[in-house]
């Protein structure tokens, strides 16, 4: 009978309590696996924010030194610019300290992007008297938006020997707002970057 009295007081655990543990189990360890991978989502998103911020500033620096050390090209826009210099042209175009024709602007066709598993439906495209073209952002970004904005719209280098006036007195600037995207599989990897700066010619000179 003490025997027996013994083995009773030694029994496992029951079936119910083996079960709440491995819920509670499943669940912890359920809960740890989503922090992990949030975590790791998150920081891919950062590293393609940065990677996507360093290819938009790269890209705006490019044009930012051929317009403090060249000159805006306006007979190349003719009468083309708006009136009121609130809205934007597609095209930056300008004339560099050594003469050259410079034109910035995004691409027409898919095709000029390039190819491959990183080709992009838009990028940046630069051109140098009126040669071939090349493609100024880097692989695996796309350019969804490149808008130029510039004053005076008319052409403050021109002189009127009619009414002995330049058409404008103020100092050519560009106003360049780019908009930029990662290409990824994953939409929730994907990252918008806007930068806007304005720039004005150091060479205004008559």
């Amino acid at each position: 009978m003490t025997g027996d009295r013994d083995r009773k007081g030694k029994g496992g655990f029951t079936l119910m309590e083996t079960l709440i543990v491995l819920g509670l189990f499943s669940v912890v360890l359920t809960t740890a696996a989503d922090i992990f991978l949030m975590s790791n989502r998150a920081q891919r998103k950062t590293v393609s924010m940065e990677r996507v911020q360093s290819d938009a500033r790269y890209t705006m620096e490019a044009m930012v030194r051929e317009i403090r050390s060249g000159a805006v090209d306006y007979a190349w826009y003719g009468e083309n610019l708006p009136l009121d210099g609130a809205n934007a042209v597609d095209t930056l175009a300008l004339i560099d300290g050594q003469g050259d024709r410079i034109r910035f602007f995004r691409n027409r066709e898919d095709s000029e992007c390039g190819s491959g598993s990183e080709a992009v439906r838009s990028c940046l495209l630069v051109s140098i008297n009126g040669g071939a073209t090349q493609v100024l952002t880097p692989t695996g970004i796309n350019v969804f938006r490149a808008s130029f904005f510039i004053r005076p719209v008319a052409d403050p280098y021109g002189f009127d020997a009619v009414t002995g006036l330049y058409g404008a007195s103020s100092q050519p600037a560009v106003t360049i707002v780019l908009g930029t995207e990662n290409i990824s599989a994953d939409p929730r990897e994907r990252s918008l970057v806007y930068l806007q700066t304005t720039v004005g010619t150091r060479n205004f000179r008559r």
